[in-house]
């Protein structure tokens, strides 16, 4: 009785042995296959992953937002609050957000030309000038061109479009990196999500293709037909680390009178050049 008691176990038992052994040979040979197997890649080329890229927003569109920022400088933050326009490539418009009282700050670039008022005793000083890096920085916290910066306030990359360039892709932890160069060197990076298609980091390069700054994009949005991150993140050597997050994104018509601040009434300018 004993030996049909074990007959009759053994025989469900070596069955079932059998059957973990060969599900443990097809997943261990369905691992060792992807190791063998080559990544699929949906792009072959950087020109292709450009192609490929989600469409950011035109140059016509302008989008309004409140701009909720961080600036975080050794250590010490500042927040702040601004209700900001822009539209590509050169207009930005930027009013303060207070706790308490009426806008004290405002700013405009259009067409290269800074102008910036701030309110004050005796009616506040209107500031204009250049919109170089030296004029901005006095007042915005990262010292970039306009012509770079607001690009990179819409997560797109810089482009000067005289300097003759190459480039060159490789897939790097999941994202596939495009290396621009110019004159011989290394002066822009971006890496794309092929999740999405989407820009998620620019790096821009000095002398010795040292890091100039990184801007980092996440939590991108649909606006219209095209792409917007929602929150940005841009560090520098030489800068202090800003992370934007956008609310209340919409799309408006508004032309370019609209951006150029006015000069108040009664207010002398100060120029700044």
């Amino acid at each position: 009785m004993r030996k049909k008691g074990s007959a009759h176990y053994g025989l469900p038992h070596r069955i079932l042995t059998l059957l973990l052994i060969s599900a443990l040979g097809l997943a261990l040979s369905g691992c060792a296959g992807s190791r063998i197997a080559a990544r699929p890649t949906p792009y072959d080329s950087p020109e292709s992953a450009l192609r490929a890229l989600a469409a950011p927003l035109s140059a016509g569109q302008t989008v309004t937002a409140t701009a909720h920022i961080l600036i975080n400088s050794n250590g010490a933050k500042y927040p702040l609050k601004v209700a900001l326009m822009i539209k590509e490539p050169a207009h930005l418009r930027v009013e303060s957000i207070p706790v308490m009282g009426p806008p004290d700050f405002f700013l405009s670039i259009v067409g290269g030309e800074l102008r910036v008022f701030l309110h004050g005793r005796g009616g506040g000083t209107f500031y204009t000038g250049r919109a170089t890096p030296q004029n901005l920085s006095r007042f915005f916290p990262i010292v970039l061109p306009a012509e770079e910066m607001l690009p990179l306030l819409m997560g797109l990359p810089p482009d000067d479009g005289k300097t003759p360039f190459s480039l060159s892709g490789e897939w790097e932890a999941g994202h596939y990196r495009i290396d621009r160069c110019a004159a011989g060197r290394k002066v822009c990076s971006l890496w794309i999500d092929p999740a999405g298609n989407l820009i998620t980091r620019i790096r821009t390069f000095g002398e010795g293709e040292t890091i100039a700054y990184t801007a980092d994009f996440s939590e991108h949005t649909r606006l219209g037909k095209g792409f917007l991150p929602q929150r940005l993140v841009i560090s520098g050597e030489a800068m202090p680390e800003l992370t934007i997050r956008y609310t209340d994104l919409r799309q408006i018509a508004a032309d370019q009178d609209s951006f150029a601040l006015p000069v108040p009434e009664g207010i002398v300018p100060t120029f700044l050049d």
